[in-house]
């Protein structure tokens, strides 16, 4: 058992290897799964969330049956029946039948892959912007700012900062596919 520093004071909880190596795997492919599950329930956040923490439950009590080969795969293909399980306990209106919703799960993988590898190569990209593009990029994007909003606090007109807006967005773009084709080569 390893020893691991505790959140209350005075305390030290005891944790179990194999909770360990869960909690790290789901770690490393949590935002791949949350994107194969918003891409199955049709982004429908509330579903969605269900759904991610009803596959975690599921994950952590079948995590002695994983056969310590593709966790991802395996989380996606226990989300996919979490999802159908989800859908048939609302009893909704079916507005996909199952086998729709199959092919969208068999889809859904690869993508939800490519979507955490550009993730991944955004970050990466936006570290390397000069800071004057990074203060912009955080400023619209992380606070939430407009576009009027920052014109008038760097004293510009709302044009020039769509302008440059435009060029950052360019940038990134042009970063993150580069990032993807040297990462696949």
């Amino acid at each position: 058992m390893q020893r691991v520093p505790p959140y209350c004071a005075g305390q030290v909880i005891e944790t179990e290897p194999a909770q360990d190596d869960f909690v790290r795997l789901l770690a490393m492919n949590s935002s791949k799964l949350m994107s194969f599950i918003r891409i199955i329930t049709m982004n429908q956040q509330d579903d969605a969330e269900e759904i991610f923490q009803l596959t975690c439950m599921v994950l952590w009590q079948k995590f002695s049956q994983f056969d310590s080969g593709n966790f991802s795969a395996w989380a996606c293909r226990i989300a996919h029946y979490e999802m159908l399980k989800h859908r048939e306990s609302k009893r909704r209106f079916k507005l996909l039948s199952d086998e729709a919703i199959e092919s969208m799960a068999l889809a859904a993988m690869p993508i939800s892959a490519e979507i955490s590898e550009r993730r991944s190569a955004l970050t990466n990209c936006l570290k390397k912007l000069p800071a004057a593009d990074h203060d912009l990029v955080r400023q619209r994007y992380f606070e939430g700012m407009s576009v009027s909003e920052i014109a008038s606090k760097v004293e510009r007109s709302t044009y020039a900062i769509y302008r440059e807006l435009s060029r950052v967005h360019g940038l990134l773009s042009r970063c993150v596919e580069r990032s993807i084709s040297e990462g696949a080569l």
